[in-house]
């Protein structure tokens, strides 16, 4: 595992040795910004999944939080220690992409970096389609849907947690669209490697085209 200011770009050496090689090209935003304007959608999908959760859990707080989204004026007070908390959850969001990432530590090939709009992990690592999805998936899942559950069952949740609970469902709005691509495009079974913003997938080899994972 390394530190990286930025997601390192696309290996052009890589890129030909991959397709050389039969792996498949995922079609998929070319950069950052594009994937952010296609993600948007999945911010407010995100949002409506975090809100029926706290409804099953909590109702009362459910209901709060509804009358702070749709009824009278929004009130935002910023303190410095709301920043130090969407910075603690910006490391735990990306520590949980990278727990998920097989021999994170030891690996040579996977990259982590906290900015000031954020943070990411990336890997070279190769990963299997169930492993890609758990990968993406986890931060939003664990942060923005277990851990309000749990606390909405203790009678815990208040205003801090809230914001940050769908803080890191917007944030996860990325996650969730690359989530779906790989999950529409590539077989089951199928393995994964990034190259920069580049995601390729190939069969293994005792599969065939069309033939999915047993497991």
């Amino acid at each position: 595992m390394k530190y990286a200011k930025s997601i390192p770009p696309a290996d052009p050496e890589l890129r030909e040795t991959l397709r050389a090689e039969g792996w498949r090209a995922v079609k998929e935003p070319s950069n950052l910004f594009f994937a952010f304007l296609l993600s948007v959608p999945f911010m407010v999908l995100n949002a409506f999944v975090c809100y029926f959760v706290l409804f099953l859990v909590d109702p009362a707080v459910a209901a709060t939080v509804g009358d702070f989204l749709f009824a009278g004026t929004w009130t935002i007070e910023i303190r410095f220690i709301y920043i130090v908390y969407a910075y603690l959850m910006i490391i735990a969001h990306e520590f949980l992409h990278l727990v998920f990432v097989p021999r994170f530590l030891k690996s040579e090939k996977t990259y982590v970096g906290i900015k000031p709009w954020g943070g990411f992990v990336f890997t070279r690592e190769k990963l299997t389609k169930r492993r890609f999805l758990l990968v993406s998936l986890a931060p939003f899942v664990g942060l923005s849907l277990v851990v309000p559950a749990i606390l909405g069952f203790a009678g815990l949740l208040g205003g801090v947690i809230l914001f940050l609970v769908f803080l890191n469902a917007f944030a996860s709005s990325v996650d969730m669209l690359n989530a779906l691509l790989v999950a529409v495009q590539v077989p089951n079974g199928a393995v994964i490697v990034n190259n920069g913003f580049e995601s390729y997938y190939r069969l293994r080899p005792e599969q065939k085209d069309g033939e999915e994972e047993s497991r």
